[in-house]
This record gives structure tokens, sequence and C-alpha cells, in this order.
């Protein structure tokens, strides 16, 4: 049975954090993510074992033309629990593998995995931030530049 990434599932984090209630998880991308996201969770080596969210306000950071919200074109892998389950490194290299190496666009902007980012416009990978040792976040190329 195909896994839905649909609220509804006890997988959308936990509402007594304060980070999860202001950034409520949804399942809303853009047309090319989200079957994009569908194969990924029902992919035979991955179905029952990661779970994909976005959230609103994803990734958080300024309002500026850059920094702006890119809700519909992110979103984080966790463990099968959902948002706020670790995502076992030995899963995590194999998922991030998939997305990194994926040959059909969408293409990615930036990933971040074990406080590691790569960016298409930076180069080497560098040290990020903590708080990405226990799930993956990806944000792909808006429309424009994709094309």
């Amino acid at each position: 049975m195909a896994v839905m990434l649909e609220p509804g599932h006890g997988k959308d984090g936990n509402p007594s954090f304060p980070y999860v209630r202001e950034h409520p998880t949804n399942y809303d991308w853009r047309q090319d993510i989200e079957p994009l996201t569908h194969r990924l969770v029902n992919r035979d080596s991955f179905r029952g074992y990661i779970w994909i969210n976005t959230y609103e306000r994803h990734p958080p950071g300024g309002e500026d033309d850059f920094w702006r919200h890119r809700d519909t074109t992110s979103f984080d892998v966790w463990g099968f629990d959902g948002r706020g389950d670790p995502l076992p490194k030995e899963l995590g290299d194999r998922v991030y593998h998939a997305l990194f190496h994926d040959p059909d666009p969408p293409d990615i902007w930036w990933i971040i995995w074990q406080g590691e980012i790569w960016s298409r416009f930076q180069v080497p990978r560098r040290r990020w931030e903590p708080d990405h040792f226990d799930h993956i976040h990806v944000t792909y190329l808006d429309e424009v530049d994709q094309r």
C-alpha cells in the first residue's frame, strides 16, 4: 500500500514545541516537487522507513528576495514516525544519495545533511549547523531557474 504524505497520521511534529506551533507542518508542494516526494517515500527501500514534510515559512529566515520562504520547493526527510523522528545515519546517507543523484528535474538548489550543506553555487560542501544531523533538508531551484 502506498504511503500518502498528508496530515492526520500523527506525523506532523509535537505541537507542544513552540517551533512546530509557529511553523505548522504541511504537504503543499510545487507541481513538480509533489510527485518527487511521493516517489521517494514509496521507493521500495524507503517505504515505511522515511517521512517527508514541509512547513509554514520553510526554511525560516528573512523576508528579502533571496531568502524568502520556500515552503513549496523545500522539504525535510525524517524517520517514519514523522517530523522530529531522527533519520538513522545509514538510511539518511542512502536517501541523500538518491536525492543528490536523481537524474530527473527538478534540480537541487541546496541540500543539508550531517551538518554539511551542498549548494550549486558553492563548492565544496561546508559545515552548516548542528540542527541537520537528524534529518535531511533539501530546497529545489525556482521554476524560472529550473528552465
